[in-house]
């Protein structure tokens, strides 16, 4: 059977997907916003229902980029009232325009530049930007709040979601592989048909007139479970400690098109952890050596491991309650999407990062 599996995940494989949900379905774009500002910059629409309060009423869009660096890449100016200090007075941009100040909790603008230092694009000393966030759509994506207040501008009508924005965006092998309203009837539309070229993040699908998607991303979507911190102890009569790190893999496709099996394979990378720590990376455990890929069925689970090795060299310990820590990533990826991890739901479910304590008996 696993012959079988392996035999249909290498060969049998549908190309590359790893398209990228952007709405969960059912749902209209959750940040949408409902209601701005107008040209006075002061929200004054109270949030209705689920809908959510971006800004104060009374108030502008709080914490707005407000002051950037001059040429000169040093800070001047010391933010006043209460504008936010975001690279300290004296301290070094990473460039000429980084913003140095935000507009605090109230959204107004206190404070005035010194040195080269310059108001951030559309600012005015003592003015809340116009038309800018006031009211958001909550949790579903529809707007509950009507009436705007003063001169606040109604931008997306209550009982409606924001049309046209994208469900399903295009992924890194940059082929869209998504068919549009695959979860029933719905007026979502196919931006890029089905197997053509994409630009990454480019829409495939967008959620139509209503607002509201009905369309779930299609292609290789694995996820590799949390792996628990790794507790290890060195000294002069034990000058290195290894630990097995289990990990499963867990194959949640969706759509008709999925076939039977995925091919992966472990990859670790980054992290502070010394050189060396990480070896013995099997795909495939079950298996006599180790194996460099696996398969797991549509639906299934798949184990994998390696092994993690601290040398007492390289830990420093002071204290028992004070142990050397260190970290690296470990990531299960689609050999169909190789060297990308797949991003059908969310890539970060394809990492996990996996903590190692280490104590050096003699160091104490």
């Amino acid at each position: 059977m696993r012959i079988l599996l392996l035999l249909l995940g290498l060969c049998c494989a549908v190309p590359a997907t790893a398209d990228v949900q952007r709405i969960a379905p059912g749902n209209g774009l959750q940040n949408a916003v409902v209601i701005d500002t107008g040209t006075n910059g002061i929200c004054e629409t109270p949030a209705a229902g689920g809908d959510l309060q971006a800004a104060g009423v009374g108030q502008g869009t709080a914490n707005r980029a407000a002051l950037r660096c001059g040429p000169n890449r040093d800070v001047d100016t010391t933010a006043q009232g209460d504008d936010v200090q975001l690279i300290a007075v004296g301290g070094a941009c990473r460039n000429a325009n980084a913003t140095i100040i935000d507009s605090g909790a109230n959204g107004i603008p206190d404070t005035v530049p010194v040195g080269d230092d310059t108001f951030a694009p559309g600012i005015t000393l003592g003015v809340p930007p116009a038309n800018t966030p006031c009211v958001l759509a909550g949790a579903d994506g529809v707007a509950e709040t009507a009436g705007p207040a003063g001169d606040d501008v109604q931008l997306v009508p209550t009982g409606t979601a924001e049309p046209n924005t994208d469900v399903v965006r295009c992924g890194p092998n940059r082929i869209a592989e998504t068919t549009a309203n695959n979860l029933g009837s719905g007026d979502d539309v196919q931006v890029i048909p089905i197997g053509q070229p994409c630009t990454q993040n480019q829409a495939v699908v967008d959620s139509g007139a209503d607002g509201i998607a009905n369309t779930r991303a299609q292609g290789p979507d694995l996820r590799l479970e949390l792996v628990r911190p790794l507790h290890l102890v060195v000294s002069d009569r034990r000058p290195s400690a290894s630990r097995v790190v289990k990990l499963t893999v867990r194959n949640v496709e969706f759509g008709t098109t999925a076939p039977a099996a995925r091919g992966f394979r472990i990859r670790a990378t980054g992290g502070s952890c010394p050189g060396g720590t990480v070896t013995q990376i099997d795909a495939d455990p079950r298996t006599g050596g180790l194996q460099a890929a696996a398969t797991v069925a549509l639906g299934k689970k798949a184990k994998a491991s390696l092994v993690a090795t601290i040398r007492l060299e390289n830990a420093l310990t002071l204290d028992r309650k004070s142990p050397f820590r260190c970290t690296f990533d470990v990531s299960a990826v689609a050999l169909d999407t190789d060297p990308d991890v797949d991003d059908g739901a969310n890539d970060e479910a394809n990492t996990t990062p996996v903590i190692v304590e280490v104590v050096d008996k003699s160091d104490l």
